[in-house]
């Protein structure tokens, strides 16, 4: 949903803790695969004058990350584009930094899509680069009724212990990592019902509204029941060698 600055569970306190921690320098070349409404990219040339590209499949969410952008960045600044990074030809080892915010689905889902996301984004980044990916993970095994919710995309085993060795058993070096308070899921859950709520609200004969809403309805009835104490996200800022 565009009213969101970004779709996942981290404060604005946070985020800002995280784009510092990157230092970046001027000029550098940044690449967001998954940018949704562009508030990250947008705000990572604000602080450190980069040069970003930004790709999503939502046409949408694009069009909102081009509106942001106008009297905060120049046009030559940011490349937003709708597409499928399956799609694009993107060129190895050309990136300061690549991101990844929650959208490791985007490379091939499954449940070796954090994996696999891991392994091309690093063929994106130069020696000596940057990665920053976001992915769920599980702070216990999830019950036969909420796994029937989350799919098989989030295994057992995918702990943030986990999520972290991956990134080593590829060669990368962990810098850092974060994961989300139970007071920024609620934030970001809560928020996200009033404004699904909303939409089938101001639209009562939208079908496909009705539908979002019933299936939001039964997700936060889970979350309640069993994702606080399971569903974790976490966030992985490592170095290519």
């Amino acid at each position: 949903m565009i009213e969101l600055l970004w779709n996942a569970p981290v404060s604005e306190v946070r985020m800002s803790a995280m784009l510092e921690a990157l230092e970046l320098r001027e000029g550098q070349q940044v690449l967001d695969v998954g940018c949704g409404c562009g508030e990250v990219l947008i705000r990572l040339t604000e602080r450190y004058q980069t040069l970003g590209t930004g790709i999503d499949v939502s046409a949408e969410h694009i069009s909102e990350a081009r509106r942001r952008m106008q009297n905060r960045v120049l046009e030559s600044e940011i490349q937003f584009i709708t597409d499928d990074v399956r799609s694009v030809q993107l060129k190895q080892d050309a990136y300061d930094l690549v991101l990844c915010l929650g959208a490791t689905h985007a490379f091939a889902p499954g449940s070796d899509a954090y994996r696999n996301a891991l392994q091309q984004i690093t063929s994106l980044v130069k020696s000596g680069g940057l990665l920053l990916i976001a992915d769920g993970y599980l702070k216990q095994p999830a019950v036969p009724e909420y796994r029937a919710l989350l799919g098989e995309s989030l295994p057992d085993e995918m702990t943030h212990a986990a999520n972290v060795s991956t990134g080593q058993q590829l060669g990368l070096t962990p810098l850092s990592a974060w994961t989300s308070s139970t007071a920024e899921w609620d934030d970001f859950e809560w928020t996200y019902q009033r404004i699904v709520e909303r939409k089938a609200r101001e639209q009562p004969d939208d079908q496909e509204q009705q539908t979002r809403l019933h299936r939001r309805r039964e997700w936060i009835q889970a979350y309640l029941q069993w994702g606080r104490d399971t569903l974790g996200y976490g966030i992985y800022l490592f170095q290519k060698p």
